[in-house]
């Protein structure tokens, strides 16, 4: 049997936040529909530009760690440092946001970006998942959720991107007055990203093992 490569959940995660935000922007430059995890949040910066889409999205992320509080009934000393990841998330978008701003955007560029961004987003939530240290909330939410109702990742996940893509339509139209942020890619994507993260775990397990530096930090994780 091949050795894995053993690999910190610390930096797994890090990297995780790093590839995920650069999967968001991407896919924002794509213009085919932004990720269902980041659908809302854009709707909602495009309906109250005063703040920025990085900003929305820790936003977000906070009204889902009170959602998981209220249906676990519990509170996790994690969830102080997944909101603290979430801040830097929201940063590291407007950052890419930036620096992604002069890519070209002809069609065959756009489907291109999508692409990427898709399989990104994959890996970077695998990475995360995985990390055995506290994750960003909107994994928590998800992963802490399939434990407590005891289904799969995948399945949840999928639950979860579907209620994301059906708040953003109807967000987009009530406070933008036409469909903004959700298109072909957006849809499709609710449907497989469950997948996807499920194709891309199987394969990181190949190839590493991640351990987390910190017991502490691995003990906020459970």
């Amino acid at each position: 049997m091949r050795k894995r490569l053993v690999v910190p959940g610390e930096i797994t995660l890090i990297t995780g936040i790093l590839l995920i935000s650069f999967a968001i922007t991407l896919m924002v430059k794509a213009d085919l529909g932004v990720s269902t995890i980041s659908s809302l949040p854009y709707v909602l910066s495009v309906a109250f530009d005063q703040i920025s889409f990085g900003v929305w999205n820790p936003v977000f992320q906070l009204c889902l760690l009170f959602l998981l509080v209220c249906l676990t009934r519990r509170f996790k000393s994690g969830y102080v440092i997944a909101l603290l990841l979430s801040l830097l998330f929201g940063s590291v978008i407007d950052m890419f946001a930036w620096l992604l701003s002069d890519l070209p955007t002809s069609m065959e560029h756009r489907i291109l970006y999508a692409v990427v961004s898709y399989v990104a987003m994959c890996f970077a939530i695998s990475l995360m998942v995985n990390s055995k240290v506290p994750l960003l909330i909107i994994d928590m939410f998800i992963n802490d959720l399939s434990q407590f109702y005891h289904v799969t990742f995948r399945r949840l996940k999928t639950i979860f991107d579907v209620a994301c893509l059906t708040l953003s339509v109807t967000f987009s139209f009530v406070f933008v007055g036409e469909l903004v942020g959700v298109g072909i890619a957006t849809i499709v994507m609710a449907f497989i990203t469950g997948a996807g993260v499920h194709a891309a775990t199987r394969f990181l397990r190949r190839v590493i093992e991640i351990r987390p530096w910190s017991k502490t930090l691995a003990n906020m994780a459970r």
